[in-house]
């Protein structure tokens, strides 16, 4: 049974509209909440969704919804999926194909961002560049994964920044990873407030100095802090 975990924090703008792309009732949906005061709560409420609320950090609520999806939907397949996405109706039917023909392997989607203008299609296109050249997405890619192969690599860690560069990097070392034939739909208003390269260079270096071992508590600080 497939089981959905999407974590969230004062995600009311966008959950709605994920749950409404996904189709409301017909999937199991965990949501690893981590503190709202929003409406968040009230819209997971409303839609039949668990609640697994704790701390927050996106990494802890992942392997907190992974592991309510698991004792209370037995679930043998999970997946991950952030609040600010969509899916459009072919997403059923790219997890359902992929669960009967690639049991072994975990998949991701293909990245399109939510927005109109030349600027996210080149994003698009760096993204997929970035694909191609290291093998692996980002977490706004959506993660669909066995619960066989997720106890096997570990699950997600309990970090604050780059749950999924870590979790991506040990399917990729098993050879477990395959994109699916499914567009997913990112929310990308923060790369047109920060502006797109200011916003993507700052991560780029984020990452090269998670790479080289920096504190995860010194890079999430910096993190928080606006791109210049």
């Amino acid at each position: 049974m497939l089981t959905v975990v999407i974590p969230t924090f004062n995600a009311e703008d966008h959950l709605d509209g994920l749950l409404t792309t996904m189709g409301r009732g017909d999937v199991n949906v965990v949501i690893a909440d981590g503190g709202s005061t929003d409406g968040t709560i009230e819209i997971a409420l409303r839609d039949g969704a668990s609640l697994a609320v704790g701390s927050s950090g996106r990494g802890k609520q992942l392997a907190r919804g992974a592991d309510w999806a698991i004792k209370t939907h037995d679930a043998d397949w999970l997946l991950f999926l952030h609040a600010d996405s969509r899916l459009k109706k072919d997403w059923a039917l790219a997890v359902t194909l992929h669960i009967n023909k690639h049991p072994n392997t975990a998949g991701y989607f293909r990245f399109r961002a939510d927005a109109k203008g030349w600027k996210p299609r080149l994003m698009e296109f760096c993204v997929r560049f970035r694909e191609l050249t290291f093998g692996g997405p980002y977490g706004d890619q959506g993660l669909l994964i066995s619960r066989v192969l997720y106890d096997r690599i570990g699950g997600y860690a309990d970090v604050a920044l780059f749950e999924d560069v870590k979790i991506i990097d040990a399917l990729k070392a098993g050879g477990h990873l395959r994109r699916l034939p499914a567009n997913i739909y990112t929310d990308v208003s923060a790369y047109a407030r920060d502006g797109y390269w200011a916003r993507t260079t700052r991560n780029l270096r984020l990452l090269g100095a998670y790479k080289r071992g920096e504190d995860i508590e010194s890079l999430t600080s910096r993190y928080r802090k606006p791109a210049t």
